[in-house]
């Protein structure tokens, strides 16, 4: 176990996605009552002791890496577990609680945590399959950046437990001569809470607070909360914490390093949601939206607001889908079909499906770069990444091809990333011909 002011000192010179989940288990001690478990899973586990029992707040993604954090904690005490708290119904906070459960143990949610879980499980069979996608499950696991503590492709059972005491806007109990204070904050989730505890100046933000700019829209999930997760940082602030203990990255500790990190992500979230008003109100495309809104140089400098996981740009899309749904004005995808007759046209001006792949083969092709000054040599590499494809009858060139490509990146870590992570990814200077000609190919 090391100890938190060594953690301190580090903390600033890790790069931002290992702040975000390390690999390396470790059982922090944040003061004498209150330790966090991170590095077992994606998400922490923390305990908080008592004199006459432990109060476990967040469980992991899984029971056997809740399994590990709580062997080691049971180091520092034996002392029954009174009871689990979720700071909201993801995955990552809610699967490990049989391992923690005693006889006695209780649940405690915010009351839409209900709600949520069964929406859900409604859609039980896309999540798996976004989970999957999201996660790299398909990635070897020392190729991906920050993952599950559980294999997605063979998931192991839950161990969920559901909450026996669900409240509404706050939740007050003492506990073995320990004040725990729940209030209702939305943000990351509408069933999300924070754990205040007074007497030990510790604030458990669970994920209202991480390193990185907070996933304000997360690609293929539901929308979030966006002011309101400002709102909740602001409530925070005015606790004045000298501790801020999350359910990801490392705690962080002293009340004026703390009250500048919740401010700045605060502004942050402000500032992206008031440009992307601005501009929409102003009539300016999506695309354009996102090439123009960048965070003022102070934030953006900040280590905490990287996009190791959110990202500005995905904000703005969230930001946009809110309040505009999903029109984008163009009559065109009204009442749009399929996109095979358009990328068929785009192959055949291009000069049919051989003549691409043979562009592709010979590495001609000139693709824009971030600063759309175009890089030669690129266009090979991202037709094979492009064109993964299952194989075809009667088109012996076209099967070349795709063998070829299955090779590249079979021997490309950042191939089998691209794959694992996006699926089939478009090629920014060919568009969608390519991704027409794997098509017709598959």
């Amino acid at each position: 176990m090391r100890t938190f002011s060594a953690i301190l000192l580090l903390l600033s010179s890790l790069p931002a996605a290992a702040q975000l989940s390390q690999n390396t288990p470790e059982l922090i001690r944040v003061n004498p009552h209150v330790y966090c478990a991170t590095g077992y899973a994606l998400g922490n586990v923390i305990f908080v002791l008592t004199d006459r029992s432990i109060v476990v707040v967040d469980t992991t993604e899984g029971q056997a890496p809740a399994q590990a954090a709580f062997h080691d904690f049971r180091k520092i005490s034996a002392l029954p577990v009174s009871y689990i708290v979720y700071t909201h119904f993801h995955g990552d906070h809610v699967n490990g609680a049989k391992v923690f459960a005693g006889p006695d143990t209780k649940v405690i949610a915010q009351k839409n945590h209900i709600e949520e879980m069964r929406k859900y499980r409604l859609m039980m069979g896309y999540n798996r399959k976004l989970n999957q996608v999201q996660w790299a499950a398909s990635v070897p696991r020392e190729e991906r950046g920050a993952t599950l503590g559980v294999d997605l492709l063979h998931p192991p059972e839950s161990g969920y437990i559901p909450p026996q005491v669900a409240f509404d806007e706050e939740y007050k109990f003492t506990e073995g001569g320990v004040r725990f204070e729940l209030y209702h904050t939305q943000g990351e989730t509408v069933d999300h809470l924070m754990v205040w505890l007074p007497d030990f100046e510790t604030l458990l933000p669970g994920d209202l607070f991480y390193w990185s700019f907070p996933m304000l829209a997360s690609p293929g999930k539901p929308d979030r909360p966006v002011l309101e997760w400002a709102a909740s940082l602001d409530r925070m602030r005015q606790l004045h914490p000298a501790y801020l203990v999350g359910s990801h990255s490392r705690p962080l500790a002293g009340r004026e390093a703390i009250d500048q990190a919740l401010g700045n992500y605060a502004r942050a979230i402000r500032y992206v949601h008031d440009q992307t008003v601005k501009r929409i109100n102003d009539g300016e495309p999506l695309y354009q939206i996102r090439q123009e809104v960048r965070l003022p140089p102070d934030l953006a400098s900040q280590p905490y607001l990287q996009p190791a996981y959110g990202t500005v740009e995905w904000a703005v899309n969230g930001v946009f889908r809110q309040y505009t749904g999903w029109y984008d004005f163009d009559p065109a995808h009204l009442n749009g079909g399929g996109p095979a007759p358009l990328e068929r046209a785009l192959a055949e001006a291009a000069g049919g499906t051989d003549a691409i792949l043979q562009a592709c083969a010979q590495g001609g092709s000139r693709r824009p770069t971030a600063t759309g000054a175009g890089t030669r040599g690129s266009g090979r590499q991202q037709c094979r990444r492009a064109s993964p494809a299952r194989g075809t009858a009667g088109a012996p060139r076209r099967a070349e091809h795709q063998r070829r490509g299955a090779q590249h990146l079979s021997r490309s870590r950042r191939g089998r990333a691209a794959l694992g992570v996006t699926g089939v990814m478009a090629p920014h200077g060919l568009s969608s011909a390519i991704v027409m000609v794997v098509r017709q190919s598959s």
